[in-house]
């Protein structure tokens, strides 16, 4: 009987041993899971890395150059000054007509790679791309030589009758609409071929039974439901339009400058660093407010055709 006692704080301490084994270290384990961190956070650091250097601390040392010693005196100049606001407006009208020739350009184009069968989509894929592989600079020199007076195309007006003298097509805002809706092309039939090839052309076939014919079959149901396409199209058109330097450079007129050229000739020419500075921060908040408009009209117009198919 002696040894009960013993035994019983043996027992005691084995069953609080136990207990703590089982039970003692569960929050602590709990609350070590909770805050591992998760696997996708460590592939974000090298992206982290790469926009800071890159992105954030250029973009900010921008800003502190157009603002020195926190005055905003080269933002007023911008928006009093009519020369700079000329240019802006015709940034923006060159882009928004690149940007409705470009689609309207584009449309058949995806039309004919997303229905057009395999042959024919890899025939243009082909075309596409080619002009990816040669340099942005080339294809505005291409440009020069084809709409100069002795260029093809004037060559070509002249063998066909449809003009009695070579028109000026080179340094004028139609050269420049030219060169840059060509290079905009692959930006905006990419998107329209996304959307149009997961529309179903029974969809056609079916409104034609009811008594539609094709036009208006495909302006009631083919064409809402591109859509989504076309607003992307113009989205990427539009704002990549309103940073153009080389191709205006090259087929444009001094006389009509866009706002990159202007950005270019206050580093470059006027040794203006902190009006360029500012300009280029302009052209960025104005692109930034163009895509969110063209965002917000491509959530529209998505959510209305999902509505519409529901």
């Amino acid at each position: 009987m002696r040894g009960g006692p013993q035994i019983s704080t043996l027992i005691g301490d084995e069953m609080s041993t136990t207990f703590n084994d089982e039970f003692g270290d569960r929050p602590r384990a709990t609350f070590a899971r909770s805050f591992r961190p998760a696997p996708w956070i460590g592939l974000l650091v090298p992206s982290a890395i790469f926009l800071s250097l890159f992105f954030i601390f250029p973009l900010l040392k921008l800003i502190a150059i157009s603002l020195p010693n926190g005055s905003t005196e080269f933002y007023r100049q911008i928006f009093t000054t009519p020369l700079f606001l000329r240019v802006i407006g015709e940034t923006f009208r060159v882009s928004f007509i690149v940007m409705i020739v470009t689609v309207v350009v584009a449309y058949p184009y995806a039309y004919a790679m997303a229905h057009g069968g395999r042959k024919v989509l890899l025939l243009l894929s082909i075309a596409l791309l080619i002009p990816f592989w040669v340099s942005l600079l080339l294809r505005s020199f291409s440009w020069i030589i084809l709409l100069q007076n002795s260029g093809l195309i004037n060559e070509i007006l002249l063998a066909t009758g449809l003009t009695d003298r070579p028109l000026r097509l080179i340094r004028t805002p139609v050269g420049v609409a030219v060169g840059m809706v060509h290079i905009l092309l692959p930006y905006a039939v990419l998107p329209l071929y996304t959307v149009m090839k997961k529309i179903d052309l029974r969809l056609l076939e079916a409104s034609a039974i009811c008594g539609a014919n094709w036009l208006r079959g495909f302006l009631r149901i083919y064409l809402p439901l591109s859509l989504p396409g076309i607003a992307a199209a113009a989205i990427l058109a539009f704002t990549l339009s309103l940073g153009f330097y080389i191709t205006p450079s090259l087929l444009g007129s001094p006389r009509d400058i866009m706002i990159a050229q202007l950005i270019a000739g206050q580093f470059t020419e006027q040794l203006n660093f902190g009006l360029g500075a500012a300009l280029a921060i302009v052209l960025m908040i104005l692109t930034a407010v163009a895509f969110g408009i063209f965002g917000v009209a491509r959530t529209w117009l998505q959510s209305r055709n999902g509505a519409g198919r529901a």
